[in-house]
């Protein structure tokens, strides 16, 4: 018998079964999105480490959940970072260094709902990349992250995608329907 490629767990087959092989429609909350994210994709599935192979705009309806304190820190979770969850309304995927076209009003959405995949990949926690939290309304075609005076416009990291039920069954059902979930924490006044 030949020996068999190694398959990374982490490899996002299940964008691959033909049940998820359709294209979702528009999530209602599509309308409530408030916040945009650039998501690096890595070589190595969740080594943030490795080199970047794509960026991944999420274009979320998010809420703040907590304020980390020193004894709530931990992984990929810094004192005074803010933990946020919510779900994903549409999505792109870029090249590494997508420049300013992340935040243009312009942007060609390819998935409703959930991430992008290609070819069986796609970003997967943990991810790393910026948030920009505003009136998405006020975004331009130039993509000029000071259109509005108010965003929230720092380093944000991806830490779960698809949870409270993942993928498969319940998953299968409430996901086409209000998107696939994200959490991860926003990094106040860090750029990267």
């Amino acid at each position: 018998m030949p020996p068999q490629a190694m398959v990374s767990p982490r490899r996002f087959s299940s964008g691959q079964h033909r049940r998820n092989a359709a294209l979702w429609g528009p999530t209602p909350l599509q309308r409530f999105a408030n916040a945009r994210l650039l998501q690096h994709q890595n070589a190595t599935p969740g080594d943030t480490t490795s080199a970047v192979v794509a960026s991944h705009v999420l274009e979320c309806f998010l809420e703040r959940a907590n304020d980390i304190s020193s004894k709530e820190n931990g992984p990929g979770v810094d004192t005074g970072d803010f933990t946020c969850n919510g779900f994903i309304c549409r999505s792109a995927r870029l090249p590494p260094s997508p420049g300013a076209i992340w935040l243009s009003s312009d942007l060609v959405w390819q998935q409703h709902g959930r991430r992008v995949a290609a070819d069986g990949y796609t970003v997967v926690a943990p991810c790393e990349g910026l948030i920009w939290l505003g009136d998405l309304a006020l975004l331009n075609a130039a993509g000029d992250a000071d259109v509005d005076p108010y965003p929230q416009f720092t380093a944000f990291h991806g830490l779960e995608f698809g949870a409270n039920y993942g993928s498969g069954g319940i998953g299968a059902l409430v996901q086409p329907l209000i998107g696939e979930r994200i959490f991860g924490t926003l990094k106040p006044n860090r750029l990267p």
